[in-house]
């Protein structure tokens, strides 16, 4: 599949909560540097992005298979920790496809700080995350579709 499919059917899907999400980053408080807070900031970020973009000139092939992959993991992932959120789940499937094979960013926003003291950063336009290498291990990670690297 073309990247622009992609994108196209992503920002379509996106539409359906275009009512339900709140569009202002002012509504973040800037002091709380919880990972929920974060995540919710960048996930808010991604949206804005999606819903206001037209197609990045770049039309790469997008392998199906690993599509597939991450959406399945996921699919795990919610099953693990919010087995009752299908909306939210399918909110997450779309940035998180977004991210990856469209934007080319990780899955976490630069500078978070994760509670065992692991980090994102970048350095030579290159994205290192220094908790890649302990959750990788977990058999159906997001770690292993993210495009960060290890540190």
């Amino acid at each position: 599949m073309k990247s622009s499919i992609l994108f196209l059917k992503l920002q379509k899907r996106m539409e359906q909560y275009k009512s339900k999400v709140k569009h202002n980053e002012s509504s973040f408080d800037e002091e709380d540097m919880s990972i929920q807070n974060i995540m919710s900031k960048y996930n808010l970020e991604t949206f804005n992005e999606i819903i206001n973009s037209s197609y990045p000139e770049l039309d790469n092939e997008i392998n199906e298979d690993e599509l597939k992959d991450l959406e399945n993991r996921i699919d795990n992932y919610f099953s693990l920790y919010a087995p009752d959120d299908e909306e939210f789940r399918e909110f997450i499937k779309i940035i998180s496809l977004y991210l990856i094979f469209i934007a080319k960013k990780p899955l976490h926003p630069l500078g978070i700080k994760f509670s065992n003291g692991t980090t994102l950063y970048k350095k030579d336009d290159i994205f290192y995350c220094t908790g890649k290498e302990v959750f990788i291990k977990d058999e159906l990670s997001l770690c292993k579709c993210c495009i960060a690297q290890m540190n």
